[in-house]
């Protein structure tokens, strides 16, 4: 009996691992693979390290952990719930993800989270919140200040993390703030905020991030059936060339969010089309008109040490006018062997004694 650490990832909740500790044959364990690594599909990019306990991209060695002291407890009913989670996800091909609810992670890939930290000695609570995470440079960095307490004047420094030099400063009396980025400033900023109220002073800081964007969406061409996707060609123009991962959410009309597509493919300088697909059982149940947000642009890394860079969209949303999708073909998804391989695994350590 060989003693198993089983990560597993439920992917329709929030991309929670759950590290479970029990005892198993010597069954051989599917090794992850880039192309059956639906993890690569939360919105993070490589540029992003990942939370400690959470492995989101696979690209990183996952060590294990010293063995704790545990008490023996069946998990076959836990298993048996994520071997049929699994088996509904593989349902659909990792390029068209169905959207489950409206708090998608999906939907929030550049949300900034503030924290409210208590100050004043604890007597009240304060936050710095940011509109967004990444900014791309010229874009105005629009913050504010969340507190009950008074404000009577502050004063606001944009810091270079990496040499923690301060950049530019600003005196504010008010509580909502618009920063003018410089050009040659670097990728990783902090904003601090020297606070003086009539109870004291403090501060607070907020970390985001400033590119230079080096991809631009500059339309979509119409819509069209192939097999079971519909596919949608995005135009975008290239200043650089490298590999390229596109990610947008597909929404009907009336905003109700569907499936996010992801694509990922080499793209060379210049005006370059690349296709997003949306497959036919991801897009069931919803009407025949459909738009397109949240376009996501990541020229990935190419070797280690390089940052991911990004690009931008200059609108909110394309309209991808009435689509039927009752002219694709209805085709179920044929799932790969290494997604096989996983079920079967997760099926095997659910039905063990």
């Amino acid at each position: 009996m060989t003693r198993l650490l089983l990560a597993v990832t439920l992917l329709v909740s929030i991309g929670t691992t759950a590290y479970l500790w029990f005892d198993v044959a010597d069954t051989p364990v599917p090794q992850s693979t880039n192309e059956g690594d639906r993890l690569s599909l939360l919105p993070r990019s490589d540029d992003d390290p990942p939370p400690a306990e959470l492995d989101l991209t696979g690209d990183e060695t996952q060590h294990q952990p010293a063995e704790p002291d545990i008490k023996q407890a069946s998990v076959e009913p836990a298993l048996s719930y994520i071997a049929a989670d699994y088996a509904e996800q593989i349902q659909h091909p990792t390029y068209s993800i169905p959207i489950p609810s409206k708090q998608s992670p999906y939907l929030h890939w550049n949300r900034h989270v503030s924290t409210p930290m208590p100050i004043l000695d604890g007597s009240v609570k304060a936050a710095l919140k940011l509109n967004q995470y990444r900014y791309f440079y010229p874009e105005n960095i629009q913050a504010s200040l969340v507190t009950p307490a008074s404000l009577n004047h502050a004063t606001l420094s944009i810091i270079d993390v990496q040499s923690n030099r301060e950049l530019t400063q600003l005196d504010v009396t008010d509580t909502q703030w618009n920063i003018e980025p410089e050009a040659d400033w670097p990728i990783e900023l902090r904003l601090k905020a020297a606070l003086s109220f009539d109870d004291g002073d403090d501060v607070l800081t907020a970390d985001f991030r400033l590119y230079q964007p080096i991809a631009e969406v500059k339309g979509v061409k119409p819509v069209f059936g192939r097999g079971p996707d519909m596919v949608i060609p995005l135009v975008l123009d290239i200043d650089k060339s490298g590999i390229y991962r596109v990610r947008a959410n597909l929404f009907t009309t009336d905003d109700q969010p569907v499936a996010v597509l992801t694509s990922k493919t080499r793209l060379s300088e210049g005006e370059q089309t690349l296709d997003l697909r949306a497959f036919r059982a991801s897009m069931s149940g919803y009407g025949d008109e459909w738009q397109l947000k949240d376009v996501f642009i990541e020229r990935m890394s190419g070797y280690p040490g390089e940052r991911a860079q990004f690009g931008i969209s200059p609108q909110d949303h394309y309209s991808l006018g009435v689509f039927d999708t009752g002219q694709l073909s209805d085709e179920p998804y044929q799932m790969s062997e290494q997604e096989r391989m996983q079920l079967e695994f997760l099926q095997h350590a659910a039905q063990r004694p």
